[in-house]
């Protein structure tokens, strides 16, 4: 699931592939904005059949809390 994760990552930013890691901070190191964020979010919840509440969110600072966000879910 982390490499179909970052693979959507990768559509909005311009960032080292093999850098991008669970660790890899969303804002800090990939500086999204939140337009993409909510963006690539939507995208998640579709693919993925789910919904991530305002909480969600507010948990979530990597890509693997992102991930672990998903399984949770799933």
């Amino acid at each position: 699931m982390f490499e179909s994760v970052k693979s959507k990552f990768l559509d909005y930013v311009d960032y080292p592939e093999d850098q991008i890691t669970e660790s890899t901070e969303i804002i800090k190191d990939l500086q999204m904005n939140s337009f993409d964020i909510i963006t690539l979010l939507g995208e998640l919840e579709s693919e993925y059949g789910i919904s991530f509440a305002q909480e969600d969110i507010d948990g979530i600072s990597t890509i693997g809390d992102l991930v672990a966000c998903i399984k949770g879910k799933l």
